[in-house]
């Protein structure tokens, strides 16, 4: 079973505006990959039985593609994949993959893509047998065309619609009208400011959920890109400073 790190993943923002209810609800959701819809990659090793190739192919079916843009494998279908018992592959997907990915989804385990591939990547790089090498390029390579897909690939666009359409929301669905970093009233100007630099930030869900980000001013948004503030935890270390500056950069001008 997943440690408990691993939840359903299932975003709620309670957060209200003074005029509406603007709870945020996003669940990560689901859709099986169409058959054919990608290109199987060449079987160049002779020495991997045709059986340990048909398999992985197999575990490429079963992906499911994420209303977050990512792909997602059955858990079950992880040995075929890693080419190991069902124990050895047990044991990989929960010391050798990042708990981030891997999540709920309908009640079935599965393991986001990304994480495989980096796993993969790494042991093909590592591994002394030249076999083991190839097949897990081979199943590395397979999981990469399944998100370089057409299916995939228009499911992002779709992603992208949305996400610029709730970008220029999110100060009003944050509910907020005082600056969070010098607790002044919000002025003209004044926007939402993301926790994890939007630009790095690779879930949409996050980049659209208000809980994610803060209201500020105009020269507080300055100085907090001034100081080249990239994630949460910087910001908040920084919150004090950034505060003291923007007041004592006031009484200069």
């Amino acid at each position: 079973m997943f440690t408990e790190k691993m939840v359903i993943i299932m975003a709620h923002n309670s957060k209200q505006n003074k005029n509406a209810n603007n709870d945020y609800k996003n669940e990560l959701t689901t859709v099986p990959l169409k058959k054919g819809a990608y290109e199987k990659p060449p079987r160049t090793n002779c020495n991997i039985p045709a059986k340990k190739y048909d398999k992985v192919d197999d575990a490429c079916e079963a992906a499911q593609i994420g209303n977050d843009g990512n792909i997602y494998i059955p858990e079950e279908k992880m040995p075929a994949l890693l080419g190991k018992n069902k124990p050895e592959s047990r044991y990989i997907v929960d010391n050798r993959i990042p708990d981030k990915d891997k999540v709920t989804i309908n009640n079935q385990e599965m393991v986001e893509s990304s994480g495989i591939v980096g796993y993969l990547e790494k042991n093909s790089h590592q591994t002394r047998d030249a076999d083991e090498a190839d097949f897990d390029r081979y199943s590395r390579d397979s999981l990469i065309r399944i998100g370089e897909s057409d299916q995939a690939e228009a499911i992002r666009r779709k992603i992208d619609t949305k996400v610029n359409k709730e970008l220029p929301t999110l100060k009003n669905k944050r509910g907020s009208d005082i600056d969070e970093i010098t607790g002044e009233p919000l002025r003209p100007g004044a926007a939402f400011h993301h926790k994890n630099n939007k630009a790095i930030e690779n879930n949409p869900h996050d980049v659209i959920n208000p809980k994610k980000g803060i209201n500020v001013n105009l020269e507080t948004h300055k100085e907090i890109h001034r100081r080249k503030i990239m994630d949460e935890k910087q910001l908040e270390s920084q919150k004090e400073d950034i505060k003291k500056s923007v007041m004592r950069n006031r009484k200069v001008t």
